[in-house]
């Protein structure tokens, strides 16, 4: 991912360049402190510190520093950081809810949390899961088929809104239009996908379009040995589950709530 961090042009006044060149004007052209701090508009203190700092340690001594301060009395122990963590990683709760089990302010635990790499919950299981994602592919056709549906508004004959407005006459026509759902197979190792548009998402017509796909997919050589699919309603069916018996396939379930 690109960052959004933008980097300091490197010839601006007072960055590594710009204090080189004003620690030159004091000890190579023999400006005053004075001059030099007129020259580049700051202040006579910060013109001695960078010639200081550049006659101690020359060339490292103009680069920046950390700002963090040596001792940080009220800074958050390890142990509290330690259990806002396992909160996040066990519950996922967000920074609100962690803070009133901890005691302290969400700001100060969603700066934790943002430290730590967790700071976000909509990257999948970023936040649960530390080890890298391993991408699977099954090693033969038929070996596993994903089965979902997908849900979208339909457009009437003739267009839809964005053609003929939403006028008060036509509010009605879209109105009875209703959603269309997308039942589609897709095979785990070949990708290929049968589909069909539908006007419900119950077990029944899931039930038929599975037949339907274990015959498209067997007319091209694949026999269908597992299928994957969410825990909605028309899968959780006994309907679904008799259909998979019957043409020998084995169900599997994602996750609940992932």
């Amino acid at each position: 991912l690109m960052s959004n961090v933008r980097t300091q042009d490197p010839n601006a006044p007072l960055t590594t360049e710009g204090r080189r060149r004003m620690v030159a004007c004091v000890l190579e052209q023999y400006w005053t402190i004075e001059a030099t701090a007129d020259r580049f508009q700051v202040d006579a203190k910060t013109v001695r510190k960078w010639r200081d700092r550049f006659l101690t340690e020359g060339e490292a001594g103009l680069q920046d520093r950390s700002s963090r301060p040596r001792r940080s009395p009220n800074r958050t122990k390890a142990k509290v950081c330690k259990k806002m963590l396992q909160l996040r990683r066990r519950h996922r709760w967000e920074a609100g809810h962690i803070a009133h089990e901890t005691g302290l302010a969400p700001s100060t635990v969603q700066g934790i949390l943002n430290a730590a790499g967790c700071g976000r919950l909509d990257r999948g299981d970023l936040a649960t899961n530390t080890e890298p994602v391993h991408r699977y592919q099954r090693e033969r056709p038929g070996e596993l088929i994903h089965v979902d549906v997908k849900k979208i508004s339909g457009i009437p004959d003739g267009g839809g809104w964005r053609l003929h407005g939403c006028g008060a006459d036509n509010y009605k026509r879209f109105k009875q239009v209703g959603y269309r759902y997308i039942h589609t197979a897709v095979d785990d190792r070949t990708r290929l996908v049968y589909s069909e548009i539908h006007h419900d998402e119950q077990a029944t017509t899931a039930v038929g379009f599975w037949h339907r796909a274990v015959a498209w997919f067997r007319a091209h050589g694949i026999t269908c040995e597992r299928v994957l699919t969410d825990n909605g309603s028309c899968y959780k069916s006994g309907l679904w589950h008799r259909a998979c018996h019957e043409t020998g396939t084995i169900v599997k379930k994602t996750r609940p709530r992932r």
